[in-house]
């Protein structure tokens, strides 16, 4: 029998060691995007968007999820990039642009439906994504529609002569 002197391998630093060995158990799942949960709590939050004000806990609890508001919105920023709060606000408002685009509702009910109580708010976090305040943003919107159709009768002015 021949003696082999053993192979060492070298793994670096401390770093890479532990790095070599954690990735296993801490790796995230292939598409986080696809946890049921977070998918549970989007479906809520797109259902009923004026909930913004409720609390993480309540709506876990609701919903059936076992876990807490704060386990719910770390899933939920890691998987969306934003937050659960962030992301039903984002939703309440683009839930009022789409009234402000179709309807003559006024402003103020708006506002009530997507959930602030003051006006003021509600045109603050507004301007904040839009650009305009919702006057503006129904005024500008009015235009275009209205530039679009007359564009549209030219063009059948000048098919039909």
């Amino acid at each position: 029998m021949i003696y082999e002197k053993p192979a060492v391998q070298s793994w670096g630093n401390v770093g890479k060691f532990f790095r070599l060995f954690l990735r296993k158990h801490f790796m995230p799942r292939r598409n986080p995007a696809d946890d049921w949960r977070v998918q549970k709590l989007r479906n809520s939050i797109d259902n009923d968007p004026a909930r913004v004000h409720w609390n993480p806990d309540q709506v876990c609890e609701e919903l059936g999820l076992r876990m807490s508001g704060r386990q719910a919105h770390r899933l939920f920023k890691a998987c969306t990039g934003v937050g659960f709060k962030q992301y039903a606000k984002k939703k309440c408002l683009d839930s009022a642009a789409q009234q402000l685009l179709t309807t003559d509702t006024p402003i103020k009910t708006i506002a009530v439906d997507a959930g602030y109580r003051h006006l003021s708010t509600f045109t603050r976090y507004f301007l904040k994504q839009f650009g305009l305040n919702p006057t503006e943003f129904r005024r500008i919107s009015r235009l275009k529609n209205v530039a679009a159709q007359s564009e549209a009768g030219e063009r059948r002015s000048w098919t039909i002569a």
